[in-house]
């Protein structure tokens, strides 16, 4: 009997999710739909999971978004580790090493988040150093100096919050 609730409530979910995993990502990915609906409704962790859901069975064009807003919402639910393991898709030291100043941003910025995750305050103050001597200040730059000044915050609050 259990098995046939559980059968049925999965099917009723993805029957749920299924016209979402048929949109284009610029749908899917718009502030009135899908996953950012359930996030402003602060269903986390079941937008996350229906971004995985998208990257597997949607029609999905930038995977690196996609797994980045993944792994946030994830930070904002407290699954930490899921997070970095989302985040952890959308950088490379490649990135770093071969990028224009774009990529290189993005790396510093990725990798700086994952330090605020880890609670690792020495890494993400030598990566604002680093982007500071190197790169253009830009909004992503400003986000990891929101996280450096918020520290005893948890993710979600901390970029809620002012500088």
């Amino acid at each position: 009997m259990k098995f046939i609730l559980l059968l049925f409530f999965s099917a009723s979910l993805f029957a749920q999710n299924e016209p979402c995993l048929k949109y284009p990502q610029k749908i899917f990915d718009s502030d009135t739909c899908c996953w950012r609906k359930l996030s402003k409704e602060k269903q986390y962790e079941k937008g996350a999971n229906l971004i995985l859901e998208y990257l597997n069975k949607g029609n999905a064009e930038n995977k690196l978004s996609l797994n980045w807003h993944a792994g946030q919402l994830f930070a904002f639910d407290g699954k930490n580790q899921k997070a970095l393991k989302y985040f952890g898709k959308t950088y490379s030291v490649f990135l770093r090493w071969f990028g224009d100043k774009d990529a290189k941003a993005w790396y510093f910025f990725a990798k700086g988040t994952s330090a605020f995750i880890k609670r690792d305050k020495p890494k993400l103050e030598k990566i604002i150093d680093r982007w500071k001597a190197k790169l253009p200040i830009d909004n992503n730059y400003k986000e990891l100096l929101r996280l450096k000044n918020n520290w005893n915050m948890d993710y979600k609050n901390a970029t809620a919050s002012n500088m």
